[in-house]
């Protein structure tokens, strides 16, 4: 499992004319025969991605830098994609695919899930400059992956680095937000061992002002959603053993979070975690025989987090001070907590290719995980008056067959893939709240499912993809054991189970500036036993539940390339529409009022449009390179309940924002000093119900970088 502490040439095909022109002037950093071999080796794999059977996005550099402060950023620009925030740095945030979010989206980095480490880090905590691209897979999750992510998946690659190489930053930002992150590399050739250290640290008070819609557009200062976050880490690679590629990482996350209230003035709870991870990786081509190429990954982790909220008193915004509901403490609900819930990780992944011939290839893929949970919080239960959390454990394991078809001269394309799913849990739970007796629960289940791929090459310049899934997402272990301080286990959940299809067309045509590319595509899904959180019985407590039948129609279209030597334009919409399908209520004989109606609390039409100015030397000087940038986005109103009426008032509101940013290079990139402005027009925006996000907020980045 590669975690990032490393970093790669920045090969762009959509900006290589302008960085090979700087480049070409000083030799002294990389010959122009170097030069013109790493822009065409990244160039020709993020095209070949593209002209892949599945359908998926590719974000590089150029997206990943200028205006974004983090993957999220980026990620909200794609088509089809949607993040949701809850407030800024560090916030919770949920990122969908058409519609389909949360735990169904498979996370990745390096081809490495990282779902079962949610708790201690996510995407965002790997800074943009270590990144090589993203992609974005939509519908299908490649059969290298393994596990049971279903609707879509986000991959991170990360850089590869020159023999020496250094890379630090610093971002300063509004709301008194830090960033730090550096990377160090070392080579040596001799005997093939790569030494790597980073890290970076994470700092925000968030104390922007908010307009909150349940107390009558009140206007208060977040005065206590201080944010903090340190991750460090070392790796180790050798690559003249008898792997090709043998690699060892250590990696340390400790993060503190103050919880901002919203609907009362919360001043003291905040929650807490801190892990230490440890990923082994082995890889060689033509194991044991030729063509057959051995991938393996491990990954185990320990960790401690929790919440913890024992104030003895609660406040409105008006500064009223009332009485706690636990003789114990406690802001936020109806009992106080200070958990410290341990947590062992273990993922482990096979993934075995066999090529036949040019026309032929077999993989076999291999997934387990298994998680054991220790929920320690003695204050809740003194607060209820009985124990609440109990421990558990989860194992699952997958296994996928997949065979790669190849037909004339390469136009056509078949990926077919069959998976077995199983999964394993055990744990204790209260059979009635008011009779403190507890039962053992004991889950074991197994599904099968499948998917098939297809993409024909018309002509050069165009082509078309299809395909249809039938996969199975297995409940994650907080899903189904809870998380120990506000999550309840819900162990009769059944997993779910999404019928997808996807049918589309990709033009892409280069010029003598770059390219100009255009796609867009039509999908329906249909997604079975969908997991919804919800509230419980128990005050201030949720647990997972089964929902039942959602279908999803939709399309997507995108335009961008190069439409000149120093201007980049793109722009994507995109319309997805939930409904709900259950004709009558979940366990009941009774008709379903929200039946075909749309699903609540999930946008339904998306855009985002914007532009980017590139030239050398724009300011006079010489190795120098400009970048000033501009980037849309749209969403339209959507409704946080079932829409019973147009004349309700519970809605997230339209929003409209501008970003805006300039990035300047000095000695062929060894420099950069970026500007951003988010939020330029000081938009009041929502993208979850009364959590307002920041207006207008700046930011400088300073980079230096050695190689």
């Amino acid at each position: 499992m590669k975690l990032h502490f490393s970093l790669p040439l920045m090969g762009v095909l959509s900006f290589q004319t302008a960085h090979i022109a700087a480049q070409n002037q000083d030799t002294t950093y990389l010959s122009d025969r170097e030069i013109e071999t790493v822009t065409i080796t990244s160039s020709t794999e993020i095209r070949k991605m593209r002209e892949a059977t599945m359908p998926l996005s590719v974000l590089d550099t150029r997206q990943l830098e200028g205006t974004t402060s983090s993957i999220n950023d980026a990620l909200a620009r794609t088509s089809g994609i949607t993040v949701r925030n809850t407030g800024g740095v560090g916030s919770a945030s949920r990122i969908s695919v058409r519609g389909l979010e949360g735990k169904r989206m498979g996370v990745y980095i390096d081809e490495a899930a990282i779902g079962q480490l949610s708790d201690y880090m996510s995407l965002n905590d790997v800074p943009t400059d270590m990144i090589e691209r993203i992609e974005v897979y939509k519908g299908i999750v490649p059969y290298r992956f393994g596990g049971s992510a279903l609707g879509g998946a986000v991959n991170v690659v990360t850089k590869e680095y020159p023999p020496v190489y250094m890379d630090a930053s610093y971002e300063f930002a509004s709301f008194n937000t830090h960033k730090i992150s550096t990377t160090f590399k070392q080579t040596n050739r001799a005997k093939g061992l790569q030494f790597g250290l980073g890290g970076c640290v994470t700092y925000s008070d968030n104390n922007y002002k908010m307009h909150l819609q349940n107390l009558g557009d009140r206007v208060v200062t977040r005065d206590h959603d201080q944010f903090k976050k340190i991750m460090c880490g070392g790796s180790l690679k050798a690559t003249k053993w008898y792997f090709d590629e043998a690699k060892l990482e250590l990696v340390f996350t400790g993060t503190r979070a103050e919880i901002q209230g919203i609907d009362s003035d919360i001043r003291e709870a905040y929650n807490h975690g801190m892990a230490g991870i440890s990923a082994l990786s082995l890889k060689r081509d033509n194991f044991l025989v030729d063509g057959l190429d051995f991938d393996f990954d491990f990954c185990y982790s320990y960790g401690e987090n929790g919440m913890c909220d024992k104030a003895l008193y609660r406040y409105d915004w008006d500064g009223n001070r009332y009485n706690t509901v636990s003789s114990y403490g406690g802001e936020q609900g109806n009992y106080a907590s200070d958990s410290d819930n341990k947590t062992h990780d273990i993922a482990a992944k096979l993934n075995m290719n066999y090529l036949l011939d040019e026309h032929n290839a077999l993989n076999i893929n291999l997934y387990s995980t298994h998680t054991r949970q220790n929920p320690e919080n003695e204050l809740m239960d003194l607060s209820f008056g009985y124990q609440a959390n109990y421990p558990s454990r989860m194992s699952s394991f997958t296994a996928g067959f997949s065979y790669d078809l190849t037909l004339f001269d390469g136009k056509f394309m078949s990926a077919t893939t069959v998976k077995n799913f199983s999964f394993s849990s055990h744990t204790k739970a209260l059979e009635l709240t008011y009779i403190n007796r507890t039962s053992d629960i004991d889950v074991n289940k197994n599904y099968w499912g499948g998917s098939e791929s297809l993409r024909y090459k018309f002509t050069k310049r165009l082509l078309a993809k299809a395909s249809f899934s039938s996969e199975v997402r297995i409940p994650t272990a907080e899903e189904l054991t809870g998380n120990g301080y506000s999550i309840l286990p819900a162990t009769n959940l059944s997993p779910e189970r999404c019928n997808g299809l996807n049918a589309g067309l990709l033009y892409h045509r280069a010029n003598m500036f770059g390219f100009i590319e255009a796609e867009a595509n039509y999908f329906l899904n249909k997604l079975e036993d969908m997991i919804r959180y919800q509230a419980d019985m128990i005050p201030s407590m949720a647990r997972y539940a089964n929902f039942g039948t959602v279908v999803t129609k939709g399309f997507e279209v995108e335009l961008k390339g190069d439409v000149c030597p120093v201007l980049y334009l793109y722009g994507n919409y995109t319309y997805q529409d939930l409904r709900d399908k259950r004709e009558y209520e979940t366990g009941s004989s009774a008709k379903n009022p929200t039946y075909n109606k749309r699903m609540p609390n999930i946008p339904y039409i998306l855009a985002n449009f914007g532009a980017e100015l590139h030239k050398e030397n724009l300011f006079g000087g010489e190795r120098q390179n400009s970048r000033l940038l501009i980037d849309c986005s749209y969403i339209h109103e959507y409704f946080y309940d079932f829409e019973m009426s147009r004349f309700q008032d519970r809605k997230i509101p339209t929003s409209f924002t501008i970003d805006a940013g300039i990035e300047h290079s000095f000695f062929n990139e060894r420099w950069t000093i970026t500007l951003k402005v988010k939020n330029l027009t000081d938009k009041v925006v929502y993208s979850d119900l009364n959590r307002p996000l920041p207006g207008r907020n700046f930011g400088i980045k300073v980079r230096y970088v050695m190689k």
